[in-house]
């Protein structure tokens, strides 16, 4: 079992509009409202694939009721520490004219203390009967320095942390040896501070920052220029695949689910990352963070073209 973990999640109102011009009354040809959350969002990529997951970490008591019956309708088990006010609403804007999404985040609840201590208990529970922990998104309101370690450490074997998280909580997360993380481009270069604009230079501090930490793996997005596949024995580059983008919301996080599904099933690292490369591609020709069929993902993994580029970075290698 793969059991994510959702610190903040949220509910994504998606408008759609022919072109976003601010100041403007605009006629919207699209509104949807989805469950949210990264790590939510990787558990529902792993229900396509009938894959067996629970989602655990917070959910507001007032509006619980439409991520209840979210779950109940894929599937997916769940145990949340209720807390008292709103789940929060992310609302995201897509510019058909532009393919731009302009987005608008609430900050989402406060948590108590005694919160935090009842969430590190279900972690703790958890551990035993799952194969990977998934740690995705943002850290709640009120948070202090070090409490996303807390979290962390009530899993006794690193082996089964995966990360996706940026700034604070990516470089508290690495301390961990987590088995993977999946950061893009510019959430690797703000976190690290990473200067250069050339993948080749990113991809080498992607590596340096791999050895440094003794990660297992590294899953870089790299938008347009597709992804990379980072380990100590092995460097590997997917292009992008080409479809008709509507949403890049939750394509991310499709791309973690694919991988970490995938590589609990069949536990090859580059059969996940082509399950990652055609679930990340599938997801941005929905709109907002709606369910795309399986079959669909799996005529696109056909097409994933991967290349091995050890060689070329093998002095860099740990």
């Amino acid at each position: 079992m793969i059991t994510t973990v959702t610190l903040n999640p949220a509910i994504d109102q998606t408008i759609i509009v022919d072109e976003f011009k601010p100041g403007e009354i605009h006629k919207v040809k699209v509104r949807r409202m989805d469950v949210g959350g990264k790590g939510i969002n990787v558990s529902k990529l792993i229900r396509v694939f009938d894959g067996d997951t629970t989602a655990i970490g917070y959910l507001g008591t007032k509006n619980k009721q439409f991520f209840e019956d979210f779950f109940r309708m894929y599937g997916i088990k769940y145990d949340f520490v209720l807390v008292e006010g709103d789940t929060r609403t992310n609302t995201k804007i897509i510019d058909l004219s532009r393919h731009q999404t302009t987005e608008f985040n609430e900050s989402g609840f406060s948590i108590t203390q005694e919160d935090v201590e009842k969430l590190k208990v279900i972690i703790k529970k958890y551990e035993m009967a799952s194969k990977y922990i998934v740690f995705s998104g943002s850290m709640y309101n009120g948070n202090y320095p070090g409490l996303f370690g807390e979290y962390l450490a009530q899993i006794g074997d690193h082996n089964k942390i995966v990360i996706d998280a940026t700034g604070e909580m990516l470089l508290e997360g690495v301390k961990y040896q987590p088995f993977l993380v999946k950061p893009n481009i510019d959430e690797l270069k703000a976190t690290f501070g990473i200067n250069s604009s050339s993948l080749e230079d990113i991809i080498r501090a992607a590596i340096s920052i791999r050895e440094r930490f003794h990660i297992k793996w590294i899953l870089l997005s790299m938008g347009a220029n597709g992804a990379a596949l980072i380990s100590r024995e092995m460097i590997l580059k997917a292009d992008a695949l080409k479809v008709n983008v509507k949403s890049t919301v939750g394509a991310g996080d499709s791309m973690m689910g694919g991988f970490i599904y995938s590589y609990d099933l069949y536990g090859d690292p580059i059969e996940a990352f082509r399950y990652a490369m055609a679930c990340g591609a599938a997801a941005v020709t929905t709109e907002g963070t709606e369910v795309f069929p399986k079959e669909f993902a799996m005529d696109l993994y056909k097409e994933v073209v991967i290349t091995d580029m050890t060689s070329v970075y093998l002095s860099y290698k740990g």
